[in-house]
């Protein structure tokens, strides 16, 4: 069904510029998967995409980008603070020059590994290929994957800026990371994503990142996509955590015409604990899928889901949150929520909560709920002498604070909070009334 798209993308295929025979075996699996399935959706993955509007990506011709010059203060869109050390991911290539981080910190790329080359056996194993048609693409077009290990046993703040930058008209990356955190070791990371292209460019941009948590680890993970124009953006968070290894993640999306955030951890180790929250904004025609699954392989683990959104315009979203429990995990707590805030008579949200439990001995819980804005409050802030559209600024920011709020930093919060004050003056509200 998408022949156009696919046959452009197979003309982007090179096998062999990995030197390290794992990566470019990962590599070819990805091709020959991808080159087997098509692009998305293929018989063995309807369910999964089956409210997904790819709108024209079956007719676009994307390239590859080429390196260039990049100056990250000239941007001012970008989020950037002293207190984190910071790795720059430029249009799918690691920037050296510009990035910075301790001796804590080990980042390589993947045709230099030294010190981390152990970990290239595990490449590919988190973040499987014959699990998804856009993985698969990834591994089959990436061009730079890079590794990082964080080790130390005090805090550390690791800023992960991967920018897509107006290289050119209509181009595709596909960065892809693997993150090893080591025992014991307590780290920040905040996933950045900034689309700093013109808004007539229709990009694809399919990151991958796989995290491999080893025991008693902590990472306190959080996630920001400015997005814009017409840009298609896919991206795959996959997790695999030991024994008493914790994850707790905190997403903020602006949307561009489709985004996709797709996130999976493994509780695998005992005592594991797992949390995914979010929040996110669409408007106009935008569509925003949150594709968010924990399986629970082990007894005493804990996860919890909580996705809130803001739809506008003609605008579309999906929650499907997923919980496996396996027979073996006793004495789980899993719990799932979904809150959405329709702001428009044409805006609509499919909201798809699931547990599936094999084991008998959990506390599980799931729930769903959308509606509009509250008449009876938006009348009584305007009895107090606040304008109907302030009024609406107040509600749309009371309903997103809770989910701000746990992105901790005071700067963080700030440049998000100012990115939806500058957002709610553009949304389409209309017909609720």
């Amino acid at each position: 069904m998408n022949e156009i798209a696919f046959n452009n993308l197979k003309n982007l295929y090179k096998a062999e510029k990995f030197s390290n025979s794992n990566i470019k075996n990962v590599n070819i699996s990805g091709w020959e998967n991808f080159n087997k399935n098509g692009l998305p959706p293929n018989p063995k993955t309807t369910e999964l995409w089956k409210y997904t509007n790819f709108h024209d990506l079956n007719k676009t011709t994307f390239s590859l980008p080429t390196k260039k010059i990049f100056e990250p203060k000239s941007h001012s869109k970008i989020f950037s603070s002293d207190k984190f050390e910071t790795i720059y991911i430029v249009d799918g290539f690691l920037d050296t020059d510009k990035s910075n981080f301790s001796k804590n910190v080990t980042v390589e790329k993947s045709n230099n590994l030294k010190k981390l080359n152990d970990l290239s056996d595990k490449f590919g194993t988190i973040a499987l290929n014959d699990e998804n048609e856009m993985i698969a693409l990834n591994a089959a077009l990436m061009l730079d994957p890079v590794f990082i290990s964080i080790d130390s046993v005090e805090e550390t703040n690791l800023n992960i800026v991967l920018a897509t930058t107006n290289n050119d008209k209509n181009i595709s990356n596909f960065p892809r990371l693997f993150i090893q955190v080591k025992s014991k070791s307590q780290t920040n990371i905040l996933e950045s994503y900034f689309n700093l292209s013109s808004d007539d460019s229709s990009n694809l941009i399919v990151p991958v990142i796989e995290y491999l948590l080893e025991k008693e680890s902590n990472v306190s993970h959080k996630r920001i996509q400015i997005d814009s124009g017409n840009s298609f953006f896919f991206q795959y968070d996959r997790i695999l955590q030991k024994e008493g290894s914790k994850f707790i993640s905190t997403s903020f999306s602006l949307s561009g015409l489709l985004s996709r955030y797709d996130i999976h951890s493994d509780l695998f180790g005992i005592n594991s604990e797992c949390n995914f929250h979010g929040l996110y904004l669409t408007n106009k025609n935008q569509l925003q899928e949150n594709e968010i699954s924990i399986t629970h392989s082990v007894e005493k683990c804990s996860s919890d889901q909580m996705f809130k959104g803001i739809l506008a315009g003609k605008s579309k979203a999906v929650f499907s949150g997923k919980v496996l429990v396996k027979q073996n995990a006793q004495k789980t707590k899993a719990f799932q929520k979904d809150f959405n805030f329709l702001l428009s008579k044409d805006c609509e949200v499919d909201t798809k909560p699931s547990l599936e439990i094999y084991a008998d001995d959990v506390e599980c819980s799931h729930g769903a709920t959308a509606g509009n804005m509250d008449k009876n409050m938006l009348f009584y802030l305007q009895s107090r002498g606040i304008n109907n559209e302030d009024a609406m600024s107040m509600l749309i920011r009371g309903f997103a604070q809770e989910i701000i709020d746990e992105f901790e930093d005071n700067e963080i919060i700030k440049y998000l909070e100012n990115s939806i004050d500058d957002t709610i003056p553009s949304l389409e509200i209309q017909g609720i009334m």
